[in-house]
């Protein structure tokens, strides 16, 4: 690897995510291993206020795809940046789904090695692989897509989503003082699911297989996240008559506190291309055993029997019983959730994203695009 590298790193989505955590771990490595990095993105965008004091972050007044003048501006700054670090290479690191075509477009323009980073579980265009030398997927479901996407297999690069495992490994007496502060007592069942509020994630399976269990029998939901399903699901909690049941704690800074409350993590998305989900690696690096849905690449880090149980998606009834043999089986939940945080310390560190992604680039810049 040549000791001097800049990257510069495109990620266009305005709101915080599994996603932008994962691109702003990337930055924060790859400067400790002295990467000369530099972020793209919209203005007032929630990952530009998250590492602004840690990389140099240059902003976008980004509308839209379609938004041509700022794809212009975006492109003539590009071309001024790469003749401005002539002494070092340089490569261009694609991260986000929104606005993925334009920015290849531009940099393929400029002749830079292009990296397309895939976080999910969706088909990729395949006119994408004349423009990227290189695709890294986040799971095997996402690497699924850029096969059929036509990219060659030495093409494509699996790099599992991380977590920061130090960070979420529960300190003493952190449940006690988590519930105390949730309103939550040690003999209530406390299930955590956390993420934004959007069609498709499955919060909604969650409510109603809540619903099904007897009053004496339904689990306490701390429910972290914001999105425009929001107003929807409190309707709905109302409806199905479980409100009380349901704390909706709205975007949280630390997601630390709820985690370290909950017995179990719920996350069944029924349609959403789930790539890997981040929110779950970080429950598992809790200590947290997972009932998540056979969707995109969950079923690759939730292993059902031992860090987790899987379910079919949009299947309340299949949920309500996962919830059910966990609540029953207090050892059992501690197993897996010591099973689960294992696996999450051994394959999903997040230290070990920056070298990997390093090694991507060493090819990419070697010239091996077959």
């Amino acid at each position: 690897m040549p000791l001097s590298l800049s990257v510069i790193h495109a990620e266009w989505g305005r709101h915080w995510s599994g996603g932008t955590l994962q691109v702003a771990l990337l930055l924060e490595g790859l400067a400790h291993q002295g990467i000369d990095n530099c972020l793209v993105c919209p203005e007032g965008s929630a990952i530009s206020q998250r590492v602004a004091a840690k990389v140099p972050v240059q902003t976008f007044p980004l509308r839209g795809e379609h938004d041509i003048p700022t794809w212009w501006r975006f492109a003539q700054w590009l071309r001024r940046f790469r003749r401005q670090h002539t002494a070092s290479p340089l490569i261009l690191h694609v991260h986000s789904r929104r606005g993925v075509l334009p920015t290849l477009l531009v940099g393929r323009w400029l002749s830079l090695p292009i990296v397309l980073h895939w976080r999910v579980a969706a088909p990729i265009p395949s006119v994408f692989r004349y423009l990227a030398d290189a695709v890294i997927a986040i799971s095997q479901a996402a690497a699924q897509q850029a096969r059929r996407a036509g990219f060659p297999e030495s093409r494509i690069h699996i790099i599992y989503s991380g977590a920061e495992v130090e960070r979420f490994a529960p300190p003493p007496e952190a449940r006690e003082q988590a519930r105390r502060e949730l309103g939550a007592d040690e003999a209530s069942f406390v299930v955590a699911a956390a993420g934004r509020l959007v069609a498709g994630k499955g919060y909604d399976v969650l409510l109603k297989a809540v619903a099904t269990l007897p009053p004496t029998e339904r689990p306490i939901i701390l429910l972290a996240g914001e999105g425009p399903q929001e107003a929807t699901l409190k309707e709905l909690a109302t409806s199905l008559g479980i409100l009380s049941q349901v704390r909706f704690l709205g975007f949280q800074q630390d997601i630390r506190p709820i985690l370290w409350a909950a017995d179990v993590f719920v996350h069944v998305p029924t349609h959403f291309p789930e790539g890997l989900s981040v929110a779950i690696l970080e429950a598992m690096a809790a200590g947290l055993p997972v009932i998540g849905s056979k969707v995109g690449g969950i079923p690759e880090i939730v292993c059902d029997g031992e860090t987790g149980l899987l379910v079919l998606p949009d299947d309340p009834s299949a949920l309500s019983e996962a919830l059910k043999a966990l609540r029953t089986d207090p050892h059992r939940r501690q197993q897996m959730g010591k099973k689960a945080q294992a696996r999450v310390c051994q394959y999903h560190d997040a230290h070990q994203i920056p070298l990997r992604t390093l090694t991507v680039y060493q090819q990419v810049l070697s010239g091996e695009r077959l």
